[in-house]
């Protein structure tokens, strides 16, 4: 096999494991929405837009598969049985777990992800693919914006199961969300760690 043929084999393999990942959290989306447990209207919201990000990115990655890579079914369906057994199955709970949870899973999922992208598209910027590295830096991005509204909601996913008190929830989801949000702030992430 030629360096060439190694490189397209490779960006191939990175394209179809992230398919396979995306199509495995987009089931889980799914799953949550029709979830007995989810009747908060922020929580709805945010099911609705990741399953719309997720859907988005299962589409754009068969395209490429398809038409760039020549990507087999089979290969593809291997590869999501082979992710029942990893981190992201734990977000395949939806009918039980309480919505906190569910979306907490939903924070790591995307996180794996977000990684997954990070490799694909420096692997993609190595070997001079502009096509599948702007993708990879699309769908990462999304990633990353998606994250960030799940930090917003969970303090408050929270809050709301730890007290029937709609006033008391949403002053200590308020808080807890400020506080969190800080945790995440230019100020804090950037700061040098001191060493003692």
């Amino acid at each position: 096999m030629s360096t060439e043929e190694k490189s397209k084999d490779a960006l191939r393999k990175y394209a179809s494991d992230l398919l396979a990942l995306e199509t495995h959290f987009q089931k889980a989306i799914i799953q949550q929405k029709t979830s007995k447990n989810v009747r908060d209207e922020d929580v709805t919201e945010l099911l609705h837009e990741l399953d719309r990000m997720s859907s988005n990115h299962v589409n754009e990655l068969e395209n490429h598969l398809d038409s760039k890579e020549g990507s087999r079914v089979e290969e593809l369906k291997s590869k999501i049985a082979s992710f029942t057994g990893s981190v992201v199955g734990l977000i395949d709970r939806a009918r039980t777990d309480t919505v906190s949870k569910m979306l907490r899973d939903d924070y790591t999922a995307l996180s794996m992800i977000t990684i997954g992208y990070t490799m694909l598209h420096t692997h993609a910027l190595a070997r001079e693919n502009s096509e599948i590295a702007e993708l990879a830096q699309n769908h990462m991005m999304n990633c990353t914006s998606m994250i960030k509204e799940v930090s917003k909601v969970v303090p408050l996913a929270v809050a709301r199961e730890f007290t029937d008190d709609a006033e008391l929830a949403e002053e200590i989801g308020r808080k807890t969300l400020e506080n969190t949000q800080h945790a995440w702030s230019g100020e804090v992430v950037n700061s040098e760690p001191e060493i003692v």
